[in-house]
């Protein structure tokens, strides 16, 4: 009698145990497959830091120059879109910017954009703009020259920083950089981005804004079609409208 019931109890323990080694191998695979997508993805879309290709120089005052948005496919981006993340957001919201679509400041002959490192934190980047890869909509105006230009890209990805390091795709992704760096190099805007780089550049004791820039810059005055105020607005409409959302049957228009 006393060895029947010790028994089922030594079964039930050995049941208990294998229960937890399966559980254990269940979580190993599903980290080594996590990171098995995560490596394809880096792969894929070329994660980290690229080259700066703007000409080193002083930023500088020019005449009038166009703002563009800008977007391109994304390749390997359908990974995040298959993620656990990706379903939880679909459930929640229903829908959510399509990650494959990606979004970009240009001026001149540049492309300013925000990007993400290994781990997936947002970082700026920039690239020669190559016009056939990119669907544009002409948005502003702006009298920054190159290196200003690349100068306010880098306070804007160290303001966003600040806020939240990791990429996210509904609140501090590409679409959200655009925003907030049209704000910053916008006609309307220059002295106010004077101020910030000067603050921004004391606060991470890289560089100088030279006086002669500072000394420049124009007093606020309107676009040639809108107030400063509009251009963003009009800007992140047109990002929305021309970004297909995921969970839902929308399609680019």
């Amino acid at each position: 009698m006393f060895r029947f019931k010790e028994e089922p109890e030594s079964e039930s323990r050995s049941s208990k145990d294998v229960m937890k080694s399966l559980f254990k191998v269940g979580l190993s695979k599903g980290k080594e497959e996590f990171i098995k997508g995560k490596l394809n993805a880096e792969h894929a879309i070329g994660l980290g830091q690229t080259p700066n290709v703007v000409p080193p120089g002083e930023a500088d005052i020019e005449e009038h120059r166009t703002v563009e948005i800008g977007w391109h496919p994304v390749p390997g981006g359908q990974w995040i879109a298959k993620t656990a993340l990706a379903k939880m957001i679909t459930d929640r919201i229903h829908n959510y910017p399509d990650p494959t679509q990606h979004w970009a400041v240009i001026v001149g002959d540049y492309c300013h954009q925000l990007w993400m490192d290994e781990d997936l934190d947002i970082i700026y980047i920039n690239e020669k703009l190559v016009k056939d890869k990119w669907t544009k909509y002409e948005v502003g105006k702006t009298k920054l020259n190159d290196e200003a230009v690349r100068q306010a890209g880098e306070m804007v990805i160290f303001q966003m920083r600040e806020k939240q390091k990791a990429y996210n795709l509904i609140s501090n992704n590409c679409q959200n950089f655009a925003s907030n760096m049209l704000d910053a190099v916008q006609v309307g805007k220059h002295k106010e981005l004077g101020t910030s780089l000067a603050v921004y550049q004391r606060v991470i004791g890289k560089g100088k804004v030279s006086d002669f820039f500072l000394e420049k810059l124009p007093e606020a005055e309107e676009q040639d079609e809108r107030p400063p105020d509009q251009v963003v607005e009009h800007a992140s409409q047109v990002m929305d409208e021309t970004t297909p959302k995921l969970g839902t049957n929308e399609t680019p228009r």
